[in-house]
């Protein structure tokens, strides 16, 4: 008890009056820190040894007080703390379209607007203008390889995508200013290339506008743009099928034999991309003594054999695809129907 031991360290010379001084100013402080510390359970508080009559009322007044100045603090505190941002769908939603071509990844960021009964091209989307072709903000297209793009070799990298319709043509934009943020922000100095494309009408109508790689085929696709009734298409090529053909052209002059799981696959590639056929039957050859329950492989040594005009090698590598699928306890129909398919045109 603060006040018991404050006057017992309390010279005797001390008068009553000075005493009560010392007492207010020892005991006011520590009983301020004890109900802070203590302002959960204040029903210890009695048990505090008042002496002095002027302070109990100065005890009283810094309790009732406490509340009102512990409570716009913490409770605000909390009440920030619990707020939650309110996140709202956006009228035209984000997308990202990713699309691996040949080993080129061919990325694009946008979003879509809606028709919603407008008239759109020649209407919501002027001609003649540039436009952001998108909504929200200007549309982003990304290259992991060098490409072709129109008839337009491109480097690696992110570029903006603008456009400009007409009823004829389109002007397709790749800008090197990939942080642009408008049109008004465009600047033609920075294109990287610029090329015209076709539109062409569509018996149905595109509610969402959309842009989609299709056609994806060996080391080219379509890039295709579609809003309304009318679809803009757009060669896009790779040259990572001449980057692949010349390492396996170099193992073939360096006579590198290569492990099964490459000799399967590059024969799939020359037979895919229509290169040495005989070259490809080696390598199928290749991969098959390691693998001789491999019924995808004897599958494609029927396809290589076909292509070679041997046909009756070819019926004997897919029938023994099929035999080999028949084994198990849950066979493959598609994968024996497509083999069944080389037999049948082979006879």
């Amino acid at each position: 008890m603060w006040n018991r031991q404050i006057l017992r360290t309390q010279k005797p010379e001390i008068d009553s009056t000075e005493r009560l001084r010392l007492e207010e100013v020892d005991l006011t402080l520590p009983a301020s820190q004890y109900l802070l510390r203590r302002n959960r359970h204040v029903e210890n508080i009695p048990h505090i040894m008042i002496t002095s009559s002027r302070l109990r009322p100065l005890l009283l007044s810094a309790l009732f007080a406490l509340p009102f100045v512990t409570e716009p603090l913490l409770p605000g505190s909390l009440r920030a703390a619990e707020e939650k941002k309110i996140e709202f769908p956006a009228a035209s939603q984000h997308s990202v379209v990713k699309q691996r071509v040949a080993l080129t990844d061919v990325e694009v960021d946008y979003s879509r607007p809606n028709k919603n009964n407008r008239e759109i091209f020649g209407g919501l989307v002027p001609y003649g203008k540039l436009w952001r072709t998108g909504a929200n903000a200007v549309t982003k297209i990304k290259f992991s390889h060098p490409v072709t793009l129109g008839g337009k070799q491109i480097p690696a990298g992110e570029y903006a995508l603008f456009t400009i319709p007409t009823p004829d043509e389109w002007t397709i934009i790749i800008s090197k200013d990939a942080k642009v943020q408008s049109t008004a922000d465009y600047k033609q100095e920075n294109d990287a290339v610029r090329f015209t494309a076709k539109p062409e009408p569509i018996p149905v109508t595109i509610e969402t506008f959309t842009i989609e790689l299709d056609d994806v085929k060996g080391a080219s696709a379509t890039l295709n743009f579609l809003w309304d009734k009318t679809r803009v298409p757009v060669k896009l090529t790779t040259d990572d099928v001449e980057q692949v053909s010349k390492q396996l052209d170099a193992a073939v002059n360096a006579k590198t034999p290569l492990d099964p799981r490459t000799a399967y696959q590059a024969a799939a590639f020359y037979y895919d991309n229509n290169k040495d056929m005989s070259q490809a039957a080696r390598w199928i050859d290749q991969a098959l003594e390691k693998n001789p329950d491999a019924y995808f492989m004897h599958y494609k040594k029927a396809q290589i054999q076909a292509r070679l005009g041997n046909q009756k090698e070819a019926i004997a590598s897919a029938q023994k695809a099929i035999d080999i699928l028949k084994k198990d306890k849950a066979p493959d129909e598609s994968a024996i129907r497509n083999a069944q398919q080389i037999i049948d045109s082979s006879k």
